[in-house]
């Protein structure tokens, strides 16, 4: 019994299983998990150790060489970057891309952090690492409506603790909160007329504030515990604690201080919306199934009586991705369903209503079973997965239209229609079974490929594998059987068109049988030529009404100053019409509120900006009015505004990393990179983080004098520390969170400097002036050492002008360094958009041989014969030929989607070649001559070759048009290559086969 008649023994079966699937999936399209973009692994993380009072220089010996020498033994992590600052060493680590189990190897990062902390020196107060980097808040709110960020704080603190509650709230991280401090504000003339100093302070708070347990009393039936309350219990309890002089009197504290909750100092991390200080709520939901759609609808039901409950305070939106995820699917989901109306319109017109009506019925059968397999995968609908639908719409009709056709032909000639099914099924099952697998062969190392790149675009491989599979089956198994009871023996005519091109292509290869090889080798020459000038993009910016803009001042700058730089450029933007809202953050880089973004270590020096434009066509004037014209009035500032991109997160398009020992060297090459860069028309605010040093008043003190007063080297610095920064004198437990109480001048950071000498010292009753121990002298110190891989590093970063490419910026360096080289020992490596490609590239390469293995199985399989494999593969290059001169005419970047683009197309033009050659073996084996095989299986195929060209083509228009800056490149590729490939598959193939099978009488199997 054959397939056929299995299949129509279980037609009732067959078709209920059919029926019940696309019930699956249609339930899957209504309930399954919804965001916009897929989510990356765990494979991002960064240390912070905080070590206060030490210098960069101090930091980079002290913590991290030692931290490094230990990360460097860690396998799992392909790189890592520290930067060494004052008082705190930050480290940036990335695992390998081939990790996937990132807790095991994040584990391992805290054993060698562990090791490393044996060797740190005494003072080395705290070190954290943070794992959860790739997190993004699905919500950001603001708490504005006070000027007292601790009053903020403490409204914040209160709604996150109601809305973790919230299902689906996996944590909710606060950003610019003030970390508060109970501050002791002792006066130096104060102290200086009773004959104290703020030591004695500190450790009068020190005694007072201990737990020392009571214990429990047992009194036969209970225990009774006893509270000593030993510590200190409120503010008022602390204002009167004795202090005791040196002539044994006390007077209480209050008496010599003003004690008052202040935020701390130095302030870095603050956040404003709209002019408005702030604090805010990033609200990240839980990875995996969840809705984000549905998540945001319900979180905004929850905080209706929350902000109720706050009034007078606000808590606005500041960033609400269910809306974007909404807005990205319906757009996408609109291209999905007029791509399906243009396919089903075209193969309505192509084959008649009742051949096309039943051909069309393939695409939401297909589609609708697809996602029921995916979601049941634990897939998520994002725009990736949609994508990937699109895409294969064109393709998986294939098999549907050689299959319909086939049984067609055979009504015409006469066959009843259970035959001509039967038939159709035996002729075409192998052929379309090896026409499908090499299709999937061709996306196998997309799939097997792992890292960034492959794991955001990893849904479009499988989207289109799974459709062309469940596309076989129904073609195969189903088709058959509804052509049974649906078609007619009509006289049908053909595809428009199809017959008179299959005419001139037959009466070419009759007259001039090997002028279209040569024409195609013209081809392949030609697009050679072009390579040169076709512009190169990782991937494009996003299509959002966002920018971001990061200032950036000298290292050093206090954070006060920079808020007040930074707010001027918030109102000039706020000024502006295209300009809608914008959040700041000053100190910080704040919430992560999209995918792609890179965070930037907190530095006093530093401010972010998110605009929202109210068009996304307004975001390029606002960055040249940036450039060109507000750049000018802050020339202290780096001013970076950029779009929000897409793909893997980069700190900039390009980045030149230079490393070397030698600082003088790594300084002058750094100055020649950058000078090459500024010349450069393509680049576009050309930075470096090469450290530009700090001021320094150094301490000089005089052992010996100390000594001879019986004043030693700690009394001498925690005086001058106790002026600026205070001394810690313990916790205030008893606040909503415990804080650190700190004794210091009423002036802390703000002590004037000429004050410094005038400072006094305190042994017993004697008062020593400062000045008789020690002297103050100036110097320039190190400000930020970086290191890469612990290799000191100077990192020089670009923006792109638009229209511009990053291959050809980084051409011109190159060709500048050939005749100017680099010092020796200097040594140049690159990140950015070329890193990345690289890394993808690579990673697609390492699995391309499982591809290609499977590509030749299903070849061999099929034909059994190397000149047929051998002709097969020429189709190969017959993809890329279009792809170059369509990217050039239409102004496209070739990036990753042109490259899914170009093995999408391996896939079609391979197909096509495997059903030609199979109709042109099968006239041999009745015994006819090449030339007339090879015209049959034109007159045959070249009517389904061009329906699946227009099929595809007119599927992707959408995407061609769409507002989505990603997918224009991907759809703009299939569209040019495909258009030159159908029509060299149908001259060069036909040419092979009658230069290479001639002579060939075997006979092939029907």
């Amino acid at each position: 019994m054959s397939l056929f008649d299995h299949m129509l023994h279980f037609r009732r079966f067959i078709v209920a299983f059919v029926g019940l699937s696309i019930l699956v999936g249609i339930a899957a399209y209504g309930t399954m998990a919804r965001q916009e973009d897929p989510s990356f692994p765990y494979r991002p993380g960064s240390i912070e150790v905080v070590y206060p009072g030490v210098s960069a220089a101090q930091i980079e010996k002290l913590i991290v060489e030692p931290l490094e020498e230990e990360l460097l033994q860690v396998e799992e992590i392909d790189y890592f970057r520290s930067v060494s600052r004052d008082n705190v060493a930050i480290f940036t680590i990335l695992l390998n891309d081939s990790i996937y189990d990132t807790d095991s190897a994040w584990d391992r990062v805290r054993r060698a952090m562990a090791r490393a902390e044996l060797a740190f020196p005494d003072g080395a107060i705290s070190m954290e690492l943070n794992d959860r980097r790739m997190d993004i808040p699905a919500v950001v709110l603001s708490v504005t409506g006070s000027e007292d960020p601790i009053v903020l704080e403490v409204a914040a603190d209160q709604i996150k603790q109601r809305l973790l509650s919230v299902p689906g709230v996996s944590r909710i991280e606060i950003y610019g909160e003030p970390e508060k401090e109970l501050i002791i504000e002792v006066d130096g003339a104060e102290l200086n007329r009773l004959g104290i100093n703020r030591q004695q302070v500190v450790a009068a708070l020190q005694a007072r504030n201990e737990i020392i347990p009571g214990g429990l009393l047992n009194v036969g039936e209970k225990f009774i515990r006893v509270n000593t309350f030993s510590d200190i219990q409120s503010v008022e309890e602390l204002a009167i604690i004795p202090i005791r002089l040196p002539r044994g009197q006390t007077v209480p504290l209050s008496a010599v201080a003003q004690v008052k909750m202040l935020p701390k100092m130095p302030a870095v991390a603050q956040v404003f919306h709209n002019g408005e200080r702030a604090v805010q709520l990033g609200i990240i939901a839980v990875r995996g199934q969840t809705d984000i759609i549905g998540f945001g609808a319900t979180l905004r039901e929850e905080l209706k009586p929350i902000a109720a409950d706050f009034a007078p305070l606000n808590i606005r939106e500041t960033f609400f991705q269910p809306d974007f995820v909404r807005a990205r699917l319906e757009d996408l989901q609109g291209s999905l369903v007029v791509s399906t109306v243009v396919i089903a319109a075209v193969v309505l017109l192509a084959l008649g209503w009742r051949t096309g009506l039943l051909v069309a019925l393939v695409l939401p059968i297909v589609a609708m079973i697809t996602l029921a397999i995916y979601n049941l995968g634990g897939g998520i609908l994002h725009q990736i997965a949609i994508i990937g639908i699109v895409v294969s719409l064109g393709i998986l009709i294939d098999n549907a239209i050689v299959i319909v056709e086939s049984i067609e032909k055979h009504l015409r000639e006469g066959m009843e229609k259970v035959a001509a099914s039967r038939l159709a099924v035996k002729q075409l099952a192998m052929p379309l079974f090896s026409s499908t697998g090499t299709t999937i062969a061709a996306f196998i190392p997309l799939l097997l490929s792992k890292g960034n790149t492959a794991d955001f675009t990893r849904a479009i491989p499988e989207m289109i594998v799974i459709a062309l599979i469940v596309s076989y089956v129904i073609s195969v198994m189903v088709l058959p059987l509804a052509a049974i009871y649906w078609l007619k023996r009509d006289s049908r005519s053909d595809v428009p068109g199809s017959r008179w091109i299959a005419n001139r292509v037959n009466r070419i290869h009759q007259y001039h049988p090997f002028i279209p090889l040569a024409v195609v080798a013209l081809f392949l020459v030609a697009t050679a030529t072009l390579l040169p000038y076709v512009k190169q993009q990782f991937f494009p910016s996003a299509y959002r009404n966002q920018i971001v803009v990061d200032l950036t001042f000298p290292v050093g700058t206090p954070v006060n100053y920079t808020a007040e730089k930074s707010l001027q450029l918030e109102q000039q933007l706020q000024a502006r019409a295209d300009v809608k809202s914008v959040m700041r953050a000053v100190g910080t880089s704040g919430p992560r509120f999209y995918y792609n973004l890179s965070l930037t270590p907190s530095a006093a020096n530093y401010s972010r900006l998110m605009v929202n434009t109210y068009d996304a066509q307004d975001n390029q004037k606002v960055i040249d009015w940036l450039d060109q014209d507000f750049q000018p009035q802050m020339p202290e500032a780096t001013i970076v505004a950029h779009k929000l991109g897409q793909g893997p997160p980069m700190l900039a398009p390009i980045e030149v990393r230079l490393q070397g020992y030698n600082g003088d060297d790594l300084f002058k090459a750094a100055q020649s990179v950058m000078s090459v860069l500024h010349q450069n028309e393509g680049a576009r605010v050309v930075r470096s983080n090469m450290d530009s040093g700090i001021p320094e008043l150094k301490l000089a003190i005089a052992d010996y004098a100390g000594s001879e007063l019986g004043i030693t080297r700690s009394d001498i610095t925690r005086q001058v520390f106790s002026e600026t920064t205070g001394l810690n004198s313990g916790q205030y437990r008893y606040s909503n969170n415990p804080v650190t109480m700190r004794v210091r001048s009423p002036q802390g950071e703000f002590t004037a400097l000429e004050s410094i000498p005038s400072l006094y010292l305190y042994q017993g009753e004697q008062v020593v002036p400062l000045t008789s121990v020690a002297s103050l002298q100036a110097h320039w110190s190190s400000a930020e050492i970086h290191h890469y891989n612990g290799r000191p590093t100077v990192n020089i970063y670009s923006e792109l002008q638009p229209g511009a490419a990053y291959n050809q910026v980084l051409s011109e360096l190159f060709a500048h360094l050939e005749k100017d080289p680099l010092p020796a020992s200097v040594t140049l490596s690159l990140g950015g958009e070329s890193e990345e490609s690289g890394d993808a590239n690579r990673a697609i390469l390492t699995s391309a041989p499982v591809g290609i293995g499977v590509l030749l199985f299903f070849m061999m399989l099929q034909f059994n014969s190397f000149r047929r494999l051998g002709i097969i593969l020429t189709t190969i290059p017959l993809a890329a030929v279009g792809i170059i001169p369509g990217l050039l005419l239409m102004d496209q970047p070739f990036g990753f989607q042109s490259l899914l683009g170009v093995i999408a197309l391996i896939g079609i033009v391979v197909n096509n070649a495997i059903v030609l050659i199979d109709l042109v073996d099968g006239r041999l084996a009745l015994g006819e001559t090449i030339q007339k095989a090879v015209k049959f299986a034109i007159e045959q195929r070249t009517a389904p070759i061009l329906l699946t060209t227009a099929t595809t083509i007119l599927g992707l228009l959408p995407l061609v048009f769409s507002d989505s800056t990603l997918w224009p490149p991907l759809a703009s590729a299939i569209i040019s290559g495909l258009a030159m490939s159908t029509l060299l598959t149908l001259v060069a193939i036909p040419s092979l086969c009658i230069l290479l099978l001639k002579n060939d009488q075997k006979i092939v199997a029907a």
